[in-house]
């Protein structure tokens, strides 16, 4: 019996008509249905399944007895967790992992912004196994064709933006090594005049389609740096003589 393993943003509360005639195919073609334990989708997914008596799914979980069991007609995997962390999040990453090794595809009900969703994609992909992804902002299923981890980078980002450590990463894996830390880089953004800082929070000068500004009762909390950005900030550095970037900070 081939399994699926399904999952979801949390931010998704109700799942839609073409989600809901995937999983009828599910059921029709009796695949095995991995899911989690977690409230949101998980839980719709496991209701949809307990509503139609279908018994071919299985609840992973790190604990003895899962958050969610939403039929005793279900079967319960356990995933026992050696990562040495207080962070549920962290704990929680063992239990998907374990259900994209145990399965032969993946159905993903993603809005673009959720990490754990992201991760799930990513790791479908890098196992080279089948992944299905709905994303929310479009409301259908991304063309199998573009699931692609460029493109589910780029939407990625495109709703969350690169914070600044990610972008001294971005510019490593392209080979352009200049700034040792973010400090360096935060500093030649302000000399260029890119950003401003005001009251420990900086501010963009430039274009806004540049940037995300995260917000926290109705003030500027934080800077993100969009696909936008990173793709101009990149072709600029590659401007600057290789001598000139050696001797920025110097």
């Amino acid at each position: 019996m081939k399994k699926v393993f399904i999952s979801g943003s949390i931010a998704i509360k109700t799942l839609p008509d073409c989600v809901l005639q995937s999983l009828d195919k599910m059921m029709q073609n009796n695949l095995e249905i991995l899911v989690g334990d977690a409230s949101g989708i998980d839980e719709q997914i496991q209701k949809i399944f307990a509503k139609h008596k279908y018994q071919h799914v299985t609840v992973y979980s790190i604990y003895n007895q899962p958050r969610t069991l939403n039929s005793s007609d279900f079967k319960v995997k356990v995933i026992d967790v050696e990562i040495d962390s207080s962070r549920e999040r962290e704990k929680q990453k063992e239990k998907d992992k374990a259900m994209t090794t145990d399965s032969e595809y993946s159905l993903v009900i993603w809005d673009g912004k959720s990490k754990g969703s992201y991760s799930n994609i990513l790791r479908s992909l890098e196992q080279n196994k089948p992944v299905r992804v709905y994303l929310d902002e479009i409301n259908n299923f991304i063309e199998q064709k573009k699931v692609t981890v460029a493109e589910i980078e780029y939407i990625y980002r495109k709703n969350n933006g690169y914070s600044a450590q990610e972008v001294l990463e971005y510019l490593i894996d392209s080979n352009i090594n200049q700034f040792k830390n973010t400090r360096e880089l935060n500093k030649y953004l302000l000399e260029k005049k890119i950003i401003v800082k005001e009251e420990s929070i900086y501010i963009p000068l430039m274009d806004k389609k540049f940037f995300i500004v995260e917000m926290y009762q109705g003030k500027p909390s934080g800077l993100k740096f969009t696909n936008e950005f990173m793709q101009w900030f990149e072709e600029e550095l590659r401007k600057v003589p290789h001598f000139e970037q050696d001797d920025m900070f110097g």
